[in-house]
């Protein structure tokens, strides 16, 4: 006599509670490790934003931390100054979301801006803040040129940072998209070659360098003042910033 057994498997039904159970797995994974490189991203820029602080503070002419949570002078605590206070054009608020989590940073709307007197130089400058943005528009200015000859621009174009001298506002370029709603560490540095109608322009985000270029043409009027969040009064930033440092050499 033969005997048969019964052929065993996996029910139609098991199956797909196996498959359920392996996606919500999957998904559990996608979730913390896109956190865990969220976490990371934060942590390198803040890691950089206190070095650059650490090293170049004593020479900033500008240092905003907003930290006065209301009103529209603003102090500048730069360890070198050029003016005492700098004011809000425009309609303003504070807001109390920052990228460390204390004191103030300051909400612009688009049309609004700070005005400074400070001048750049064709030796060596550096700029650089905390900015979130949720959107953007062809052009929204971080740092540029307040509108007295086209001479510099620091500022995100197409949602993408860029920088440059004279008219050419894309000497160096980021490629990715920062429209993303989270904070991120912008730092821009230009520092003369020899002889000294170029310079080394390095622009930097969240710590990383995303472009550098060693053959930017120095601006012919390095003096002219420069604002924070617009470009001759246009082409505004709309987000919130905080902690920008402007150092010139």
């Amino acid at each position: 006599m033969t005997l048969r057994t019964k052929a065993q498997g996996f029910t139609i039904v098991e199956l797909l509670i196996v498959i359920v159970v392996i996606g919500i797995l999957a998904a559990i994974t996608i979730v913390a490790y896109n956190g865990v490189t969220e976490k990371a991203r934060v942590s390198a820029g803040k890691s950089f934003a206190g070095q650059v602080k650490h090293r170049d503070l004593a020479d900033a002419v500008g240092t905003w931390t907003f930290d006065e949570c209301s009103g529209t002078t603003l102090a500048n605590t730069g360890g070198n100054a050029a003016t005492p206070s700098n004011n809000v054009t425009g309609t303003t608020t504070f807001s109390t979301e920052t990228p460390n989590g204390t004191g103030c940073s300051l909400s612009l709307n688009g049309s609004s801006y700070i005005t400074t007197v400070i001048g750049l130089s064709n030796t060596y400058y550096s700029k650089s803040l905390w900015f979130k943005t949720a959107s953007g528009s062809s052009a929204m200015n971080l740092i540029s040129d307040a509108g007295t000859g086209n001479q510099s621009a620091f500022y995100i174009n197409t949602l993408r940072i860029s920088s440059g001298h004279n008219n050419v506002w894309s000497s160096v370029a980021g490629t990715t998209a920062l429209n993303d709603d989270k904070w991120h560490f912008a730092y821009l540095e230009y520092k003369a070659n020899t002889p000294s109608t170029t310079g080394t322009m390095t622009v930097s985000i969240d710590g990383v360098i995303v472009d550098s270029k060693n053959n930017v043409n120095a601006m012919t009027s390095p003096t002219n003042p420069v604002a924070i969040g617009t470009f001759n009064g246009g082409s505004n930033f709309s987000g919130l910033i905080d902690d920008v440092m402007i150092v010139v050499k």
